[in-house]
């Protein structure tokens, strides 16, 4: 069970991982993020189970993500931080035996609930991986691809929002010169990003 106990700056949780009487204490640092505009992504979670198969991985997590601040969940290898983050898009739901208990509120919606829009779910919540894996296409193509795929956009506006993007992401002059290069022969750190 995922108990918080607040202090001025950070968050503390203890829980059992997945190893059977293992257990740790794992910390949510919490900062505040200036000058942002008004922001959506107002996460509770309550009494959260997780279970591969027939094996408990996530036991009664309980947690609040509050809007406009960077929370980590941080812990050792294998004892459900991914897992966790994992039910906040679904994409569990892509693998066999997979299931969960409890709810998920996003701005006050459970995202668990079976009217669930899994498309507009996973436009707003996405996840990136320990291990980057662009797609066989160019660097532009992989920064363009979102895009193109929800969206009519002409060309020279694809352009900008593709800029924007690697700007934001602190990639532009990294690579204003390779976009038509494979998103492969990027570094693991800038594919990352």
């Amino acid at each position: 069970m995922i108990t918080a106990r607040e202090t001025k700056s950070d968050i503390f949780f203890g829980r059992r991982s997945l190893a059977r009487n293992a257990r740790f204490d794992a910390r949510a640092v919490t900062e505040e993020i200036q000058n942002e505009p008004p922001a959506k992504g107002h996460i509770v979670v309550r009494n959260l189970n997780f279970f591969y198969g027939d094996h408990q991985a996530l036991f009664d997590n309980n947690l609040e993500i509050v809007p406009k601040k960077v929370t980590a969940i941080i812990g050792p290898s294998g004892c459900g931080k991914s897992t966790h983050l994992r039910v906040y898009n679904r994409i569990y739901e892509l693998y066999r035996d997979q299931r969960v208990e409890g709810q998920v509120l996003l701005d006050g919606r459970d995202i668990l609930a079976s009217d669930q829009d899994l498309i507009e779910l996973r436009k707003k919540v996405g996840m990136i991986f320990q291990t980057p894996t662009p797609f066989p296409m160019s660097v532009f193509d992989n920064v363009a691809y979102g895009l193109r795929l929800h969206y009519r956009v002409g060309k020279d506006e694809l352009h900008a929002r593709v800029e924007k993007a690697l700007k934001q992401a602190a990639l532009w002059d990294e690579v204003k010169d390779k976009l038509d290069k494979p998103g492969t022969a990027l570094s693991g750190g800038q594919q990352q990003r």
